[in-house]
């Protein structure tokens, strides 16, 4: 009987993950120790996707990613994807990332039109 050559997953068991990927990571190694303030006018809005996100537009015309805390601590402090609509103003503190040229922001505290959000009370009291 002939054998053929295997073919697929079976045939090469190297691992898939950098070790790197395995260690735990820390959500806040990333960014700066110091809060950042930005003021802005929100262009779109995710925050029922996997990645909860509003993207807004700075006064100067640069435009920022806010990265929003998990879905479970959005709901806690009461925001919803209703809260946040295109157009709203937005005042953001929060912790800029370390990577040149990559204008995103983790949101501690939001405040959408008058609407207060803290996302992480913890981190503020720290700050």
């Amino acid at each position: 009987m002939p054998r053929f050559p295997a073919f697929g997953i079976a045939v090469d068991r190297k691992p898939v993950f950098a070790r790197d990927d395995i260690l735990p990571h820390d959500r806040w190694s990333e960014f700066e120790e110091e809060p950042t303030r930005l003021d802005a006018t929100i262009t779109d809005v995710n925050i029922g996707g996997s990645d909860p996100t509003i993207q807004v537009r700075a006064a100067d015309g640069v435009n920022w990613t806010i990265e929003l805390a998990p879905h479970s601590r959005n709901r806690e402090a009461g925001l919803t994807a209703a809260m946040a609509l295109p157009g709203d103003r937005v005042s953001v503190v929060g912790r800029r990332t370390h990577h040149f040229g990559e204008n995103r922001v983790k949101a501690l505290h939001l405040t959408i039109a008058d609407r207060e959000f803290v996302l992480y009370p913890d981190c503020l009291a720290e700050s």
